[in-house]
């Protein structure tokens, strides 16, 4: 996998956005995600999971203020039964949540050749937001050169027209290699409920916050937090072929025992394929199969959990 791509965008289509209204969002909020509402601003973006009440993960969300609303980014699969399901939280709270779709989109883009030509102001850290006439611009990458635009349609589209002329498109395995490299997870409609947060890493990219009160599904994720070692974790890895693969297809070890599922995967190139597997600590060292594909881990990851 490579971060060096350089000066290339694309409209980030596969995610959906949620905006959540009212007096009571905060409040609201807090009772159902992992996340401390209270610490994303206008200038800082954070992870969050939404679970069940064992601690199952329904959704992996990116959230940020706007104006005087809390935006929830998620895969765009998932957002007509997220949206059903946290409703039913609502009860006599003063929110309101509703899809935003044709009016506002994103785009991700790689290379800041348009931030520099336009004196625009470089988000400096993971998830740093700054703000650009009506439009929202973060730092979307751990290490490398890449952003994401969000805002209102109309604007998003002129700034493409204004500022993007030097840069190519993108493919969406291209986008989602660089979020494989970064370590970020995702949840589709096959893998929801089969993780609990620590086994997607969210711990480790600032995704839970273990100070904040009770939420839905805190009890379990707090239990295995402070009981002990985490037993699962999220892995980066690779398969020479292109075979397709799907979320929660099954890790099997030598033997044909499950030891794990897929979280996603990108194809890259013409021969590999990209991974992020939730997989038990202890098979991390052994021989690995998806598909009858062997698979390759990195070892750093490897090291890591040890």
């Amino acid at each position: 996998m490579s971060s060096n791509e350089e000066n290339k965008f694309i409209v980030l289509d596969k995610t959906a956005t949620i905006r959540v209204e009212g007096d009571d969002r905060i409040q609201f909020l807090q009772g159902q995600l992992t996340q401390d509402i209270n610490l994303i601003s206008q200038d800082k973006a954070l992870y969050a999971g939404f679970c069940n009440p064992k601690g199952r993960v329904l959704a992996f969300m990116l959230c940020y203020v706007a104006h005087e609303s809390i935006h929830i980014q998620l895969d765009n699969s998932i957002k007509e039964s997220i949206l059903k399901k946290l409703k039913m939280y609502v009860l006599r709270s003063k929110v309101s949540l509703n899809l935003l779709e044709e009016t506002f989109t994103s785009i991700g883009f790689v290379g800041t050749k348009a931030l520099v030509e336009r004196n625009i102001q470089t988000p400096k850290n993971h998830l740093d937001i700054v703000q650009y006439q009506d439009a929202m611009i973060m730092r979307i990458g751990q290490d490398g050169e890449r952003y994401q635009l969000m805002g209102e349609a109309s604007k998003v589209n002129e700034f493409i027209k204004l500022n993007f002329s030097a840069y190519s498109t993108m493919s969406l395995d291209d986008w989602n290699n660089l979020n494989i490299l970064d370590g970020i997870p995702d949840i589709y409609p096959t893998t929801q409920e089969a993780f609990i947060p620590q086994s997607l890493n969210m711990d480790l990219i600032e995704g839970i916050n273990f100070k904040k009160g009770c939420y839905t599904g805190q009890e379990i994720v707090a239990r295995t937090h402070y009981l002990g070692k985490v037993k699962r974790r999220m892995y980066r890895a690779f398969i020479k072929s292109q075979v397709d693969l799907n979320p929660g297809d099954q890790i099997l070890n030598k033997n044909g025992e499950e030891t794990g599922q897929l979280v996603r995967s990108a194809k890259e190139n013409n021969d590999k394929t990209n991974l992020l597997i939730e997989l038990r600590v202890d098979q991390a060292h052994e021989a690995l199969f998806i598909k009858n594909e062997l698979i390759e881990i990195f070892l750093e990851d490897q090291k890591r959990f040890d």
